[in-house]
């Protein structure tokens, strides 16, 4: 065997194109002669080696054919020339196929143009994703051990799909997927006739097995990403309610994360791993306490830590409104290594390392933001622990900007209160002792930099003026911007990887980000306890398919959002295509669309490939 170089010459443009091709010479006998004839082997693409290698290359070419090694296959730059020959030619081979089959399954017909609709169109391109990680994520078989039925495993992927790809309440969620989506025709049962019932209720089943849930998707993720779990990252959140949620028990007001405390409150704590991979959720009441919530996290750590950790204990990151002494001391005494930043103001007492960062203390750059800042960092050995020192400039930059807008109102709510005395619209010292009350309450971080003094007349009822000055402890304020403290028990790890290690809480800040922004975790309508938590829970395990996309996406070098992907793919479409023919049947084809190149581009990373067959149906006869 031996390669042929062919060249082609578009008529049109008279561009050359060369191909090349694997080609075997054989005999013919006719009659008394023998004649030399050539057959194509293989079709090769365009070959990008040098010509003098051919021969090498046909050789190893010919030994795969007949699945053997050639002796030339130790030439790596060989045997990658020959692996893409190989794909090329497989490629070629599956068009060929397709084109056969397609051939075998050719129906004609004479259409009238004029007739050709097209109705029911529903989006396909999301849904493709999110099945096929639902498979790959074996959720039906692990519902099934759970002992649910077909009908209940279709409905339990309608609706934790709707809420990856659409979400919003399940009454909403039931209008789309009789009304937006393609997605019942993957299902396993038909569920186009179904009340809205049944997706309140499935709801209850999958918060009755959460345990279980969570604890077999953990393996199955384990097993797809295997790596040791060293880090876990906890931290709470909180949504709000819409309506009263009066009877709700889980329903409490409380300091709302996303300032909605004029709405009643539930809490989500959520575990991950410093890839962003959930270990397990809890939740709570609006008004929990949330360090009083690791106690119970430890022990269901500690009860499946069989499960969990292999030989050494992970370490638990938390962020400071967790980090009181007594966690800290909890985290001690079960052995658990941990960081966490100081809940109290310790970098008061390293104000004056602090004043000397930049020249004292080892500089990092920041990489877990997209504008890259600077960090300083310092360890200071304690008796048991360690400390690090940190001042970062960005957060510096963050807290100056924050803290000016505060102190910008602060003083003009001040300036206001000083005009109205002037003018004598308010003179009552204890009617202005209230405003100043109310300024020092709306902005409490400014009030205590600031002292506030009010002049009275002669009979100590009313005021004549007022005025303000900055406390020294603004200016020390000022100074330790953008600093803060970390406690640590790893005393053998530096000040660089103990950082590293912290930064990776932004993790679990995505995963809120995500839960809240792209998964229908808020507001929540439920007016019962129950139907709230499985709500919630229904976006956690959405969420579960969002971060398995996510993280393909980025092993393939796509470091684009879920929400991203989903916006490219809302545009791939199925369709019902209706037509006339010169008989007058009307025929109805279920067909999906063309997928456009970013589609593709996408379908190739994520290992796509639609499921669903064109369907034909003829409808009658038109009158």
């Amino acid at each position: 065997m031996y390669i042929r170089e062919c060249v082609t010459t578009n008529k049109a443009t008279k561009t050359k194109y060369v191909t090349h091709r694997l080609v075997e010479a054989y005999r013919v006998t006719d009659g008394s002669k023998v004649k030399i004839r050539q057959r194509i082997i293989m079709h090769l693409g365009t070959l990008e080696v040098p010509k003098s290698d051919w021969p090498k290359l046909a050789k190893i070419l010919e030994a795969r054919l007949a699945g053997q090694n050639s002796l030339f296959e130790d030439d790596t730059q060989m045997a990658s020339a020959a692996d893409r020959a190989m794909d090329y030619y497989s490629f070629v081979q599956m068009k060929d196929e397709e084109k056969s089959a397609r051939k075998q399954n050719q129906t004609f017909c004479s259409i009238d143009l004029e007739s050709v609709e097209h109705t029911m169109s529903r989006s396909l391109g999301p849904e493709l994703v999110a099945h096929a990680f639902w498979e790959r994520l074996e959720f039906d078989k692990l519902l099934q051990t759970c002992g649910l039925s077909p009908t209940e495993r279709s409905l339990a992927q309608a609706v934790v799909l709707g809420r990856l790809i659409e979400p919003a309440s399940e009454r909403q969620t039931g209008f789309w997927l009789k009304n937006n989506t393609s997605l019942l025709e993957m299902l396993e049962v038909d569920l186009s006739e179904m009340g809205r019932n049944p997706i309140y209720e499935i709801g209850d089943t999958l918060i009755f097995h959460k345990k279980l849930l969570e604890k077999e998707l953990r393996k199955r993720e384990e097993a797809l990403f295997p790596r040791e779990h060293s880090l876990f990252l906890y931290d709470l959140t909180n949504t709000y309610f819409e309506g009263g949620a009066a009877k709700n028990t889980l329903a409490h007001r409380a300091h709302s994360k996303e300032k909605r405390s004029d709405c009643p409150l539930v809490t989500l704590a959520l575990v991950v791993d410093d890839r962003g991979f959930p270990i397990f959720s809890q939740i709570y009441k609006g008004n929990q306490s949330e360090p009083e919530t690791l106690g119970e996290i430890l022990k269901r750590l500690y009860v499946e830590g069989e499960t969990l950790f292999k030989e050494t204990l992970p370490t638990i990151v938390m962020d400071r409104g967790i980090a009181t002494k007594n966690n800290i001391e909890l985290l001690r005494q079960k052995h658990y290594p941990y960081i966490v930043v100081e809940r109290r103001a310790t970098e008061k007492d390293y104000a004056q390392e602090f004043t000397t960062a930049k020249e004292t203390f080892e500089k990092l750059e920041d990489d877990s933001k997209e504008d890259s800042t600077a960090v300083y960092v310092k360890k200071i050995m304690t008796e048991d622990t360690c400390r690090v020192l940190c001042w970062s400039e960005g957060r510096e930059q963050k807290e100056r900007a924050m803290d000016t807008l505060k102190e910008k109102r602060f003083l003009e709510d001040l300036e206001r209160l000083k005009a109205s005395v002037s003018k004598k619209g308010i003179l009552l010292a204890t009617k202005v002792a209230e405003r100043v009350g109310r300024i020092k309450e709306r902005y409490p971080s400014m009030a205590q930099y600031y002292e506030i003094s009010l002049v009275l007349d002669e009979k100590q009822k009313k005021v004549v003026s007022l005025s303000w000055e900055n406390l020294p402890s603004r200016e020390k304020r000022a100074t330790l911007t953008g600093c803060y403290v970390m406690e640590t028990s790893h005393r053998d790890l530096g000040a660089q990887e103990i950082w590293r290690l912290y930064t990776t809480l932004v993790k679990v800040e995505e995963a809120f980000r995500d839960l809240k922004t792209d998964l229908g975790f808020r507001p929540v309508y439920h007016q019962i306890a129950e139907r709230t938590e499985a709500h919630l829970f229904i976006s956690v395990l959405a969420y579960h398919l969002l971060i398995f996309i996510e993280r393909e996406l980025r092993n393939h070098g796509d470091h684009r959002r879920w929400s991203t992907i989903k916006d490219v793919l809302s545009t791939h479409q199925r369709t019902t295509i209706i037509m006339t023919d010169d008989k007058d049947q009307i025929h109805h084809i279920r067909v999906s669309g063309v997928s456009e190149s970013e589609h593709k581009e996408i379908y190739r990373i994520l290992k796509i490939k639609d499921p669903l067959k064109r369907k034909r149906s003829l409808m009658g006869k038109r009158l």
